[in-house]
């Protein structure tokens, strides 16, 4: 069992009168992450599971004396997969209220129904957490940084989730990728909205697919799904809501030539994405490793920040004349930039960025991205 880094930033964070609530894709380990909470708070827990309809029934239950009962005896309540449990938000505000000093962890598979049924009920009482799949961090545990090198390949070709680490199979991790797209990776979406062409979703995800790292046209994107624009970005906030995707946005500040309303999106899990195009090739025989290279250090880095608690808005920059620089981050007012090049290089801050905005860019290629994560 892989120690994750968000269980120790959960528990350190542990207050009273608060909901700790912890969203996250299919698969990636949130029940294993509950239980690596519970053996480092050691309190008397009871245990509740959203696949259950015994659970279903107890805790979708309103009255404060049937929810008592069930907590009563028990300093911390667990409760996994609750987006399964309808009025899940009035019942853990039933329970926060009446027991502020009770410990209260909560999963969900998605975003989607869980903050449905939350976000008015819980406001002001809850803190919450995303679980991604595996980072560089956890996969490497106590590896020397020249051991931890090896593990690149396989991250770029199959992502991070923690059930292929148990598998030395090629054509099993393949296999397994697949199959998630195909079976989990957009069932909560389609079962939560009214999508009257669900397969339209999975043909937008294989568009991105093909662009990570390169600025999203709205427009085309509806044209080669022949769908309106609406749509598309409907369809693109689901994705995000979903765990697939993430966004960000261009860097505008000083000058009229910056492009300022582009989006560029990345997949939190490299394997899904090379499972949407069917591409698993080793990296010497690729042509997108250098799209690769850039969905990698991009969410791994948000997941370092994340699970440490920063607060960090990250960004792109680019000129209508091509100057462009591949990450910004601003931290309390300060702005750092980056360039992501796997192979090493000689790479130089455009002219026009370092005279705005007095920054050099920092390249980050394979010889050295261990510190950058």
């Amino acid at each position: 069992m892989i120690p994750r880094i968000l269980t120790q930033t959960v528990v350190n964070r542990v207050k009273s009168g608060f909901i700790n609530i912890i969203y996250g894709p299919r698969r990636v380990g949130k029940t294993i992450l509950l239980k690596q909470i519970a053996d480092k708070i050691k309190l008397p827990g009871v245990w509740f599971d959203g696949d259950h309809q015994e659970t279903r029934n107890a805790l979708s239950n309103t009255s404060l004396v049937v929810l008592s009962k069930l907590v009563n005896h028990s300093d911390a309540v667990f409760i996994d997969e609750a987006q399964r449990i309808p009025n899940i938000g009035l019942a853990l505000k039933i329970l926060i209220d009446a027991f502020p000093n009770k410990k209260i962890f909560v999963t969900g598979s998605s975003s989607l129904r869980l903050s449905q049924g939350i976000q008015d009920s819980l406001t002001g009482r809850n803190l919450t957490y995303r679980l991604f799949p595996l980072s560089t961090k956890e996969l490497a545990g106590d590896l020397q940084d020249f051991q931890k090198s090896s593990l690149l390949q396989e991250q770029l070709r199959f992502g991070g989730y923690p059930y292929l680490q148990t598998v030395n199979n090629q054509t099993e991790k393949r296999e397994y990728l697949k199959s998630m797209t195909e079976d989990y990776l957009f069932k909560d979406v389609v079962m939560l909205k009214d999508i009257s062409q669900p397969d339209n979703l999975r043909k937008l995800a294989t568009l991105l697919a093909f662009q990570i790292g390169s600025e999203v046209s709205y427009n085309e994107l509806a044209s080669n799904l022949n769908i309106d624009v609406k749509t598309v970005i409907r369809y693109l906030d689901l994705l995000k809501l979903s765990f697939v995707i993430f966004e960000i946005g261009s860097f505008s500040k000083n000058l009229r030539k910056e492009i300022a309303k582009s989006k560029k999106y990345y997949f939190w899990d490299l394997g899904i994405r090379n499972a949407l195009i069917d591409q698993f090739h080793e990296l010497t025989v690729r042509r997108d490793t250098g799209s690769l290279w850039e969905n990698f250090l991009a969410v791994e880095r948000l997941k370092k920040h994340e699970y440490s608690g920063k607060s960090v808005r990250y960004y792109f920059w680019r000129t209508y004349d091509q100057a462009e620089i591949d990450w910004i981050e601003v931290e309390e007012g300060n702005l750092t930039a980056f360039e992501f090049k796997f192979k090493k290089a000689n790479n130089k801050t455009p002219k026009k960025f370092l005279e705005t905005y007095k920054k050099e860019s920092k390249t980050i290629t394979k010889e050295n991205y261990l510190t950058f994560l």
